[in-house]
């Protein structure tokens, strides 16, 4: 689905879903190779950018979080900037981006903020949307995090063993598909200025600078979730530890009460001790407490118990 906004003498077309009719639309307006069209129509997994002599095509992806799956996916962007045209094709919705191209279409104001200094200016605000949208899910992965820690230390250390799981998930996912757009705004603020003009340069300038904190923001989180699976395991060991180290101590101190039984319990026709004593019985069982009782003294002065 095709729509277009024009200001002046820029035109933002967005393209979502694109089919053959919209490619071949392009064709016959523009003078774009066959082989980027082509790209236009397929999924791409490779961030990629592309510098020809009258404009410049990208290829980019950014983290969308699935709730339903509970993790982090992929969006395709394809972006073709000519001097007086920007062309963003898309096959999944990308709420940012939508966002945008909705103010531009519905508040002439919108539009004469970000349409009327140029193309290159345009396609500034819409790559910085994005990334801004980026750090926006890393805070929501700062929260998950504070949450987890939390619960750690309330004493719920089995039930975060997934959640920490499923956030190290997300950070090595929205890793995997930034690290590649490094490439691409380098380039950007490289050839970029040699075809939309150097006073373009702060704002392409400022894409890197928030490319840099979410990476930066990432490697913290990265850090942070690796001590905290640290802390929780080294918890669960010390619970467990704990768990065997009393279990261990009533074994030993069952271990004689249970020899001194079997040994009275044996049907042996020699007579044992207060076999026929009236208080056989009390006998034992008081010799039995005083070794238990003893027992426990010792451990509880080791602290062992």
């Amino acid at each position: 689905m095709k729509t277009v906004i024009k200001e002046k003498k820029f035109t933002w077309i967005d393209i979502q879903k694109p089919t053959q009719k919209d490619i071949n639309f392009l064709e016959r307006k523009f003078n774009f190779h066959p082989l980027v069209l082509d790209e236009l129509l397929n999924p791409s997994y490779r961030a990629s950018v592309e510098h020809h002599k009258d404009y410049i095509f990208m290829v980019l992806h950014f983290p969308i979080y699935s709730r339903e799956e509970r993790r982090t996916t992929s969006r395709e962007l394809n972006i073709i900037a000519t001097k007086n045209t920007l062309i963003t094709c898309h096959h999944e919705t990308i709420s940012p981006i939508k966002i945008l191209f909705k103010d531009c279409r519905s508040y002439a104001e919108k539009r004469n903020t970000y349409m009327s200094e140029g193309i290159g200016q345009l396609l500034y605000y819409v790559l910085s949307s994005a990334w801004k949208n980026c750090l926006i899910k890393l805070e929501k992965i700062n929260k998950k995090t504070l949450e987890i820690e939390k619960e750690i230390f309330s004493g719920k250390e089995r039930e975060m063993v997934l959640e920490i799981s499923l956030v190290k998930t997300d950070i090595i996912n929205f890793r995997r598909i930034i690290n590649p757009q490094n490439e691409i705004l380098d380039s950007l603020l490289e050839e970029g200025l040699n075809f939309f003009g150097n006073e373009l340069s702060p704002y392409f300038s400022d894409l890197l600078g928030i490319y840099d904190k979410i990476s930066n923001d990432l490697e913290s989180q990265k850090e942070v979730i690796l001590a905290l699976e640290d802390v929780n395991q080294s918890m669960l060991s010390t619970r467990t530890n704990e768990i065997m180290r009393i279990l261990t101590v009533f074994s030993v101190i069952l271990l004689p009460l249970t020899l001194i039984s079997s040994i009275w319990g044996m049907n042996f026709p020699a007579s044992l001790p207060f076999m026929h004593s009236p208080i056989g019985f009390w006998a034992i069982f008081l010799i039995m407490a005083i070794i238990m009782g003893g027992m426990i003294a010792y451990f509880r002065k080791k602290k062992w118990l």
